[in-house]
């Protein structure tokens, strides 16, 4: 699935200092920002935990919903697998 683009927000987090040397030094190595490998170690773990990438991924830009909705939902996207999110056909659409 490719990643949709998103304007990033700041956000405040807190880890042992070391840690966060551990990370600024990965970081340096790869050179990627501390919050791009985060953001790739969230996802990684995401697959490596066996989590369903699809329902956190739809769950992240939803506006919440009711309990019994969000269980619908959840039983749904626990269903699909990242073949499903595959675009098939594209079409475009005329001007208005």
């Amino acid at each position: 699935m490719k990643d949709i683009k998103e304007t990033k927000e700041r956000h405040n987090i807190m880890m042992k200092p070391s840690s966060w040397k551990v990370l600024k030094e990965l970081g340096r190595v790869q050179g990627k920002s501390a919050s791009e490998i985060i953001e790739t170690a969230l996802w990684n773990l995401i697959k490596t935990e066996g989590y369903n990438s699809i329902y956190f991924k739809i769950m992240a830009t939803s506006e919440p919903c009711d309990p019994e909705e969000n269980e619908e939902l959840t039983r749904i996207l626990d269903q699909m697998t990242e073949e499903d999110l595959e675009i098939v056909d594209s079409y475009e659409l005329p001007d208005r």
